[in-house]
């Protein structure tokens, strides 16, 4: 009879456990440690956790009723909690107890310090380490392997946004160098990423997003999505950057390796200075519009906050040099336009020239070392103004008007001609020359003693034509 009276009394109350969660706020765990006296084993209630069997896993409804009747005990509605879905723990209590000897409920539920009977929780991590260490001291521990115990978040369907941003954070994510430094570990194959991040975690910062493997190979979540829409990215400066003149050497680390820069910048964080042509094939390495996954280091912050100086001071009357010698990239920021603004002729606002220029010229036209057709048409700008000043002939006659100086210049200007034509174009144009030159002139021969004929109308032989009739060759 006694052990009747107790059966029925453990079922009074857990037909009771309705009325108790009503009284305490929907969702609130159950209070074992007052029914400690009436639940002989965990298993009275909790038939179906050692066998998988879903439908015993919580006292059914009908048991709870037979003491909470109304006359016993007051009347109670209690349906067993509705399955949420997967959670991050992949564990089988089924499977746990056929592998593991000496294991009971109270082993990794009863309250830590506490030996009182029913005074149970759910199992917290650091009950599992105890006997799972991995080699490691802490749960959240580095180079623990997450995969051992979870499953990955974006098949954790059961978990809520509120859950998912509650997640705790292993004690590495708080190192000053985390962010710098995370990615070696996110690419290796133990990974544990996947555990707590999806596709669109690392999207809010790289911009890359779409062609870096690692994230590449994470899955896409909606939950993710909306906890970090609205987010911006973080964006940490590398040591290198913080050099003083990063803003004037990075070209060469760019062009090795653009796939770094593509992390944090989008094309028009470069195109904010980049305004030529010399960084275009970089730039079509970075991510557009179309293709970046996040907006980046804002365009100009960095030259913003620093005010860092490309050149130094007085550059604008020193960088003839630099600009000839073609080691400065002048096109990756500038297009031809912004020099020709000053490199054009005679400019009032912008002298290039000294003072008085034009009278002493001759000498600087004449050696290798100024380059006049870099700003001026020498068809144009120069014979103008020489045909003014009576220094060029002004018509098809041959004429040795310039040359006076040298009475035989025209049988003595054959050398002149083959060691520098570009300055003979300054006044003479291809007919003036064709009047002696070619089949409808004296038929002069214009070339040297050395003059491979058929090598060169090989290589052109309309070139040939410009002077003689028919070819030269077939003659």
């Amino acid at each position: 009879m006694r052990v009747l009276v107790r059966v029925l009394l453990v079922l009074l109350l857990v037909l009771a456990m309705p009325a108790l969660l009503q009284a305490q706020g929907a969702g609130s765990p159950f209070p074992h440690a007052r029914h400690a006296k009436l639940f002989p084993l965990c298993a009275s209630c909790h038939a179906g956790i050692m066998t998988a069997d879903a439908a015993r896993t919580f006292p059914p409804v009908a048991l709870c009723a037979s003491c909470h009747n109304g006359t016993v005990q007051p009347r109670v509605q209690w349906a067993a909690p509705a399955s949420r879905g997967a959670g991050l723990l992949v564990f089988s209590h089924q499977q746990h107890g056929a592998t593991t000897k000496g294991v009971t409920c109270e082993s990794c539920h009863e309250i830590s310090d506490t030996q009182a009977w029913m005074s149970v929780a759910r199992a917290a991590p650091e009950r599992c380490m105890s006997c799972h260490t991995q080699g490691k001291s802490a749960h959240l521990a580095d180079g623990t392997v997450c995969s051992t115990c979870h499953r990955p978040l974006v098949a954790a369907v059961g978990l809520s946004d509120a859950h998912i941003a509650a997640l705790p954070q292993p004690p590495s994510h708080a190192r000053a160098d985390f962010v710098s430094t995370h990615g070696g570990s996110a690419r290796a194959p133990t990974a544990n990423c996947a555990t707590c991040h999806a596709r669109e975690s690392c999207q809010r910062c790289h911009v890359d997003g779409t062609r870096e493997p690692a994230i590449r190979a994470l899955a896409s979540d909606a939950r993710v999505a909306r906890l970090v829409s609205g987010r911006a990215g973080v964006y940490p400066m590398p040591a290198d950057h913080r050099a003083a003149q990063w803003a004037a050497l990075h070209g060469p680390a760019a062009r090795a390796d653009a796939t770094r820069c593509a992390t944090c910048h989008a094309r028009a964080s470069c195109e904010s200075c980049h305004t030529g042509e010399g960084a275009r094939d970089v730039l079509r390495r970075m991510p557009d519009a179309r293709e970046a996954t996040s907006a980046g280091v804002p365009p100009r912050q960095a030259v913003a906050q620093r005010s860092v100086r490309v050149h130094g001071a007085g550059f604008a009357r020193t960088h003839g040099a630099q600009a000839a010698s073609g080691a400065a990239q002048c096109a990756s920021c500038h297009a031809q336009r912004f020099c020709t603004d000053c490199h054009a002729g005679e400019r009032v606002t912008h002298r290039y020239h000294a003072a008085n220029f034009v009278s002493t010229h001759a000498p600087q036209a004449y050696s290798r070392e100024t380059e006049c057709s870099s700003c001026h048409s020498a068809e144009a700008f120069c014979r103008d103004c020489h045909r003014q000043t009576g220094l060029a002939t002004t018509s098809g006659a041959r004429s040795a008007l310039f040359h006076n100086a040298q009475p035989l210049w025209l049988l003595q200007h054959g050398r002149a001609a083959r060691q520098d034509l570009k300055s003979c174009t300054t006044c003479h144009q291809q007919t003036y020359c064709m009047q002696c030159h070619s089949d409808l002139g004296s038929h002069t021969n214009p070339h040297g003693p050395e003059f491979d004929a058929a090598r060169m109308s090989a290589r052109n032989p309309r070139l040939c034509l410009y002077c003689h009739l028919t070819n030269p060759l077939t003659k």
